[in-house]
């Protein structure tokens, strides 16, 4: 089965998840949803929480998942056609941007979560996953808005130190002819933040977070970028020391 294949499999199998949720009401029982939220200001917000949740149905779960495999796969599938990819072998001919690249398409797709954090709070508050006693969602779009906007510091310092000395482009997938305790050092360090990174995006697909889930791939393919450029950096230091 070749990468487009897998990934549009699937994306098929998020849209069948999501299609399927569009069936199904959001509750078990309306009329006793509309009485819940007509004196959800007259009982407890744990009451309250604990009957919603009883009433609700698996339509969310379904359109969240559904719709996050969809775009995950989708946005897979975009990268192995825009690089060309047809067959797991091609994957040794994928190469990284240059560092100037790195930066700016870092910063820039970083900047995407700022209304994709806007897109996340209005679509909940859409589909009623608020209650009427709930703060205004102005204060959580503007404190993660703001933290977002703080994190570009620290993103642009991890990427200027683990770009320092390094030679981009180079292969994506470059392997070291042998392995140094430098370079063992250097695959765990990216082995870290790719499972973090990975789990992120688990989070995000279950979450259906429509905006984090691209983001995430890409930061996947930046922090692969960062991992190639030292393995080429070693190499080429190794090469030196032999001559």
């Amino acid at each position: 089965m070749t990468p487009r294949l897998t990934t549009l499999l699937i994306f098929l199998i998020g849209l069948v998840l999501f299609s399927y949720s569009l069936t199904l009401p959001y509750y078990k029982d309306q009329r006793s949803a509309d009485d819940l939220i007509s004196k959800s200001y007259d009982i407890e917000k744990s009451d309250y929480y604990k009957k919603e949740a009883e009433l609700r149905t698996s339509k969310v779960t379904f359109m969240d998942l559904g719709s996050g495999l969809a775009i995950a796969s989708m946005t897979i599938l975009l990268f192995l056609i825009f690089t060309k990819v047809k067959t797991f072998n091609d994957f040794k001919n994928n190469r990284t941007p240059t560092k100037t690249a790195v930066f700016i398409y870092a910063n820039i797709v970083w900047l995407l979560l700022l209304p994709g954090t806007c897109w996340y709070y209005i679509f909940r508050g859409e589909r009623g996953y608020y209650p009427p006693f709930a703060d205004s969602i102005g204060i959580p779009l503007m404190t993660q808005i703001s933290f977002y906007l703080l994190l570009l510091i620290p993103l642009n310092i991890f990427i200027l130190l683990t770009t320092l000395k390094t030679k981009l482009p180079t292969k994506l997938f470059i392997k070291p002819v042998q392995y140094s305790r430098t370079t063992i050092l250097w695959e765990i360090f990216f082995a870290f933040w790719l499972l973090i990174n990975l789990l992120c995006l688990i989070g995000f697909v279950i979450d259906g977070d429509h905006f984090s889930i691209p983001v995430n791939l890409f930061f996947t393919f930046i922090l692969l970028t960062l991992r190639a450029g030292q393995m080429s950096r070693n190499e080429q230091a190794e090469k030196n020391d032999n001559i």
